[in-house]
């Protein structure tokens, strides 16, 4: 698949340039590269957040790419996680109104959306913040709601940009128990990062140079 921006303008980007992958299911796949290699709309394309400009994608041996936005848009909630790279978190929430978010897409009510979300919160350590504001945690814990948040839907693929990077050691160490044990459960993860413990637990990885694979192994 191929993802140009600006197209036709003197500004247009070839963000992904016929790249072409397969990704099974349980794998845990690194995404590597340079600043502005693509490896970002390289995820989104795989999460359906943007349509490539040239190419088809499937999930489960179905051409989801040629679905309408709508179509898309429900895929994408029922079986994909995201973890952005900024976090992305409301302050204005509680840590657990944060993590039951995606739920209101399923028609929970408020009691079933909490109890829910405490369940993944005690699960990644975060269980006594569940009612504080997102900006009364440390950054390590941003992240591990952030986590909770893609994982309170209990999607068959997580994606994450650079899940590790804005973390200390020990946060980084248990975020990347908590994808081996997604890995081992059989759920599939996709991770933008240049982290070297989680690429050396990854079991394929790609390199993405100018928009372009110029790198695949299988481990």
């Amino acid at each position: 698949m191929t993802k140009i921006y600006n197209r036709g303008e003197s500004s247009e980007v070839v963000a992904v340039r016929d790249a072409s992958l397969r990704i099974d299911s349980g794998d845990l796949l690194a995404i590597r590269g340079p600043s502005g290699s693509g490896k970002t709309t390289l995820l989104s394309l795989i999460g359906l957040l943007t349509r490539p400009t040239r190419g088809k994608i499937f999930i489960d041996d179905q051409e989801i790419s040629s679905y309408s936005d709508a179509w898309q848009t429900r895929v994408r909630r029922e079986k994909v996680g995201f973890i952005f790279q900024q976090h992305n978190l409301l302050s204005q929430f509680s840590v657990w109104e944060n993590v039951s978010l995606p739920l209101l897409y399923r028609d929970k009510g408020v009691g079933e959306r909490r109890k829910t979300a405490l369940l993944v919160l005690d699960r990644l350590g975060l269980g006594s913040r569940s009612d504080f504001k997102t900006a009364q945690l440390s950054v390590g814990e941003q992240q591990r709601v952030a986590i909770a948040r893609a994982l309170v839907t209990d999607p068959e693929i997580l994606l994450a940009d650079e899940p590790t990077a804005s973390v200390d050691i020990e946060t980084a160490a248990h975020i990347l128990d908590i994808f081996k044990h997604l890995k081992g459960s059989g759920k599939t993860i996709i991770a933008v990062s240049h982290d070297p413990a989680l690429v050396s637990e990854a079991s394929a990885m790609v390199e993405l140079r100018s928009g372009a694979l110029v790198q695949s192994r299988r481990t």
